[in-house]
């Protein structure tokens, strides 16, 4: 993917129980919330999932691995939904929506996700600093009929994947006016967050596997990370950080759990936390499930 490409540039604009405080109304109130919080959807169960990375299989204007249409399902609230927009119409017009990038066009499926299942990898706000992980080069993904709707990196090693990703998620809530937190806990996230999915590899010899990652967004991704965990910005990341190392199984068990925790708590009335984990629990994505007309995933820095 060229560097002008618009996917790359800077946007302008086991898992502890929900802990129940006393509901702290004073606060609540000095905090203005604007939209209030609702109930979460259950997860969704896997059969309702694999509808979706079927019939992704299926859309002529798709084109992604099994592994990356497994991960574009995995993150779906709305599985029901997405299957929908997918599914390619008998009179030829599609749901999906296509967005125009130098050299052809990318086609997107707008959907509800997971935030916990979404990581960041380059962060366009923080590229002056100096990490000690440098950013991957994000290169095109290949199969027999060639580029693919997604991109494909390599690590050394599963914790240097992990050091990037918590030193992104830090360096992106330090820099000044990045930190959205007190916004989402006020009204959640309104704008949605462009997603393409990566495979990423490991010369150590680690299994691969694919992420669902945030090209445009990070800021409020991150943000959404710190607002529901209501810990530090390094707790945030740490949080981000634990849930990129949990297996598929272990992560969708994980927030299963704490959507049953919320959804009772949610009952008895808004605290704090269950503020905070109803207005980051879900995000609004752009999931890029479709590349067309000689478009690339590749990042030449």
């Amino acid at each position: 993917m060229t560097e002008n490409n618009p996917l790359f540039q800077d946007p302008k604009n086991p898992q502890p129980p929900v802990s129940l405080p006393t509901p702290a109304f004073e606060d609540l109130e000095e905090l203005s919330i604007t939209r209030r919080p609702r109930p979460l959807p259950d997860v969704p169960e896997t059969s309702a999932l694999r509808k979706v990375a079927t019939r992704l299989s299926k859309n002529p204007l798709t084109n992604l691995s099994e592994d990356a249409r497994k991960a574009a399902a995995a993150l779906q609230v709305e599985p029901e939904r997405a299957a929908l927009l997918v599914t390619a119409q008998q009179n030829g017009v599609s749901l999906l929506s296509e967005v125009a990038v130098p050299g052809g066009s990318l086609y997107v499926i707008e959907c509800r996700a997971w935030t916990r299942m979404l990581f960041p990898l380059y962060q366009p706000r923080i590229a002056a600093l100096s990490l000690a992980v440098p950013p991957p080069k994000l290169l095109d993904d290949n199969d027999t009929n060639g580029a693919m709707a997604q991109a494909r990196c390599e690590f050394d090693s599963p914790k240097r994947l992990a050091d990037l990703v918590r030193e992104t998620v830090s360096a992106t809530l330090n820099v000044p006016k990045a930190d959205y937190s007190d916004s989402i806990m006020q009204r959640g996230v309104s704008e949605p967050l462009l997603v393409i999915l990566v495979r990423t590899t490991f010369t150590d010899g680690s299994p691969s596997r694919v992420l669902p990652v945030v090209v445009d967004g990070i800021s409020r991704l991150s943000s959404a990370a710190k607002t529901r965990t209501g810990k530090t910005i390094a707790g945030a990341a740490d949080a981000v950080v634990e849930d990129l190392l949990r297996d598929p199984n272990s992560l969708r068990r994980a927030i299963r759990d704490e959507v049953a925790h919320y959804n009772s708590a949610y009952q008895r009335g808004l605290t704090d936390q269950v503020v905070r984990v109803g207005q980051a629990a879900t995000v609004p994505v752009r999931l890029v499930v479709g590349a067309r007309n000689g478009d690339t995933m590749e990042d030449s820095r």
